[in-house]
């Protein structure tokens, strides 16, 4: 693991090999609990900024570019979930963690369920923030324009086709790898973690923006199919709210975290 330059919030960043391809890594506070920062879609670790200072209060708090994101690799596709999964146990197994918390935001969300499903030993907790579990076929060919978006026009496509034609917005990244990512999240409609929910048996924190576009629905359905799972919808609030709302998260997650204490490694 080699030491890059500045990382963010203070953090330096390290590159970390997991397998044929390496991720870029930022960790800060010590554990237990390990609290490890899944983003979302055409997201960075960096999205994590405003909520891993009271997280390293708590523990340590370990963020990652995903694969294809950010300055991470992105090996040769086509990924499934459970390839997303298996980068988040390698992480585990390099940074010598044997259980942690998974944080994860939206497209976080589904790669947190989806190890969880996978290898329960490995999962102390979940903290979902504006994520589902399952998604309609009209999303599900978004996802598909999005894929043929990146693999054809780059990132300048990627953006175009999440944010519009007159965005100025950025996305760092391999297009390709993103756009095998985002596969990923179409298989939710042929495939949808929803009704597999119910075998897990780690503790849940289901938070939901109340005019996140997602709707709230879809974190209800979560948490219905959970078997220990809390549902807090945060008023007011859209989408990131581990961005517009750390605050927030932190009050919820704090008697979540106290409740859980005996059982976090």
């Amino acid at each position: 693991m080699h030491l890059r330059s500045n990382g963010s919030r203070g953090a330096p960043t390290s590159r970390l090999a997991v397998g044929d391809h390496s991720l870029r890594i930022a960790s800060s506070g010590t554990g237990p609990p390990d609290f490890l920062c899944l983003h979302g879609l055409v997201d960075q670790l960096e999205i994590w900024d405003r909520l891993v200072g009271p997280l390293s209060e708590r523990g340590r708090a370990i963020r990652l570019d995903l694969r294809g994101h950010g300055e991470s690799d992105a090996p040769p596709g086509p990924y499934r979930r459970e390839d997303l999964a298996r980068d988040v146990v390698a992480l585990l197994d390099a940074l010598e963690i044997s259980r942690a918390i998974l944080v994860g935001h939206s497209m976080g969300g589904v790669i947190a369920m989806t190890t969880a499903l996978a290898y329960p030993d490995r999962v102390a907790g979940l903290v979902l923030i504006g994520t589902a579990s399952q998604c309609s076929e009209k999303v599900a060919d978004w996802y598909e324009r999005i894929a043929r978006a990146g693999e054809t026009d780059g990132t300048a496509g990627l953006v175009r086709a999440i944010y519009g034609e007159r965005s100025d917005k950025r996305i760092a990244g391999d297009a390709r790898g993103i756009a095998h990512v985002t596969r990923t999240l179409q298989s939710l409609y042929r495939d949808p973690l929803t009704p597999k929910l119910s075998t897990l048996g780690c503790p849940a924190l289901v938070l939901v923006g109340e005019k996140d576009p997602m709707g709230p629905k879809a974190s209800g359905i979560i948490a219905e199919q959970l078997p220990d799972a809390t549902l807090r919808e945060i008023p007011n609030r859209g989408h990131w709210l581990h961005v517009e709302a750390a605050d927030l998260v932190i009050e919820a997650l704090d008697p979540w975290l106290a409740q859980q204490r005996p059982e976090v490694p």
